[in-house]
């Protein structure tokens, strides 16, 4: 091969076609291989990596739900906006991010075109009603 040029996996279809360098290189056109899959060893550390954030931020964020209403005394408006973000955030880690997270490991989303929608609501959703918390304990204090 001459300098500048890209070796690519063979999938059986082979073309010939000129990359950035302008030289002719050999390329897969079957749409069979997928460059962009991860190697093993690191979709098990992005693997744990994202079960670590699901436990915690679903897990404190649930704490911080019982707390505030498990206890009269807990019971205040700064603790509600709270609460609010507390959900904001549930809904953020369990409805979008695991199943974001299969999509960014397999580059497939396999739930279907109607969670697809769902998800970036829930995205959208989650985001501004953290937002608009914030906004609300800044007006508060």
């Amino acid at each position: 091969m001459s300098p500048g040029s890209e070796e690519l996996l063979d999938c059986g279809n082979m073309t010939d076609v000129n990359n950035t360098y302008g030289n002719t290189t050999n390329s897969t056109c079957g749409g069979d291989f997928n460059q962009f899959i991860m190697p093993w060893w690191r979709q098990v550390v992005w693997t744990l990596i994202y079960i670590a954030l699901v436990i915690v931020a679903t897990g404190g964020n649930l704490i911080v739900i019982w707390i505030v209403l498990a206890h009269k005394q807990m019971r205040t408006i700064t603790n509600f906006f709270l609460v609010n973000l507390a959900v904001s955030d549930c809904m953020m880690s369990l409805m979008n991010i695991t199943f974001n997270f299969v999509y960014f490991l397999n580059s497939h989303w396999p739930f279907g075109e109607a969670y697809c929608k769902i998800v970036q609501f829930v995205s959208v959703l989650s985001v501004t009603a953290s937002v608009f918390t914030l906004v609300a304990i800044s007006v508060d204090r």
